[in-house]
């Protein structure tokens, strides 16, 4: 995927931390964080791993990784010690395919670069496999350029329909309705990812079944270089929604009852620009014409625009990675 490295992207940063918002609400629920493990693809450089460590130094961690020449980056930028996060040189998959079902609460972040079925059938399993408590967040590729191109031609215009049909047939199993197909619309896009994913929640883990459930806690969709949806929930009883609804209730990004998902859209300021909006913030909403005109320029085309995304800063300022030059 090109464009800045995984732990460089500010959106893909919020996103991050919101996952770090979400733990830390989980002691609401009656959950002790000593109790759980964290999974994850920690990339080259094991930036979730390192944010885990900083905020829950509790928390046992697992990092799985496939390509062989990345793990052994990985053992350069361990942040800790092996008995609190141990590195698998492994596919998710065969780590799902192998995992026991337990009472032990697990943390995964299912972090995938494209939308395959794979994606699917993994939360699947793991629904059916981690115990109350246990939290899932899984993102994928949700780009409509990968389905929708301008029909020139009449060979344009038959590769489409047939892109369209190959997405009907991979995912068929999980459209909520058979005429669906992905938008040329981000948002909408993102949203049918979210129902699809509802399907799977609503097939793995039927009342029929069990009485637990996948509660939605959050969901995004933002550029990463490339579009990607990401949401994350909680494994309870599904008798028991008011306990979850009472330990998010005060968090902005919450989405408890599948809503359609939040736009991350950060702008990209300097470290001055910050420091001056700073002092203005937390306020309420809406926040984008006060620090526009605290602000005195523009920062996008228009006014529109720039009140726009400062509107994102404001929601997200305190999800805003920063990075700074430093002599090594």
């Amino acid at each position: 995927m090109a464009g800045p490295s995984y732990h460089m992207r500010i959106n893909k940063a919020a996103d991050r931390f919101s996952l770090i918002e979400i733990i830390k609400r989980l002691p609401k629920l009656k959950n002790n964080l000593d109790e759980y493990t964290y999974y994850g693809f920690g990339g080259p450089f094991l930036e979730d791993m390192r944010l885990i460590y900083e905020f829950y130094p509790e928390i046992r961690m697992i990092s799985f990784e496939e390509i062989r020449k990345v793990f052994l980056r990985q053992k350069f930028h361990i942040p800790c010690g092996p008995e609190q996060l141990t590195l698998e040189n492994c596919n998710v998959t065969n780590f799902i395919d192998n995992l026991e079902s337990t009472d032990e609460k697990s943390i995964f972040w299912l972090d995938y670069t494209d939308l395959d079925l794979i994606c699917f059938t993994d939360f699947e399993k793991l629904l059916n496999k981690l115990s109350q408590g246990s939290v899932i967040k899984i993102t994928i590729r949700a780009d409509p350029r990968d389905y929708w191109i301008i029909p020139k031609n009449i060979e344009n215009r038959r590769q489409k329909s047939r892109m369209i049909e190959n997405f009907r047939r991979i995912f068929g199993e999980y459209l909520p309705r058979p005429s669906a197909v992905p938008s040329w619309k981000s948002e909408d896009f993102a949203y049918l990812l979210q129902e699809m994913m509802q399907i799977v929640v609503q097939n793995s883990l039927s009342a029929d079944i069990t009485n637990l459930t996948f509660y939605p806690i959050s969901s995004f969709y933002y550029s990463d270089s490339t579009w990607m949806f990401s949401i994350t929930g909680i494994i309870w009883p599904r008798t028991d929604f008011e306990a979850v609804e009472d330990a998010f209730k005060d968090w902005e990004f919450k989405n408890l009852v599948w809503n359609r998902p939040i736009h991350i859209d950060i702008p990209n300021l300097s470290t001055k620009e910050r420091l001056h909006l700073q002092k203005h913030l937390p306020r309420e909403r809406p926040r984008g014409p006060v620090l526009r005109a605290e602000m005195g320029h523009l920062i996008d085309e228009d006014i529109i625009r720039t009140e726009y995304a400062l509107e994102q800063y404001a929601a997200f300022h305190r999800y805003f990675p920063y990075f700074l030059r430093g002599i090594p």
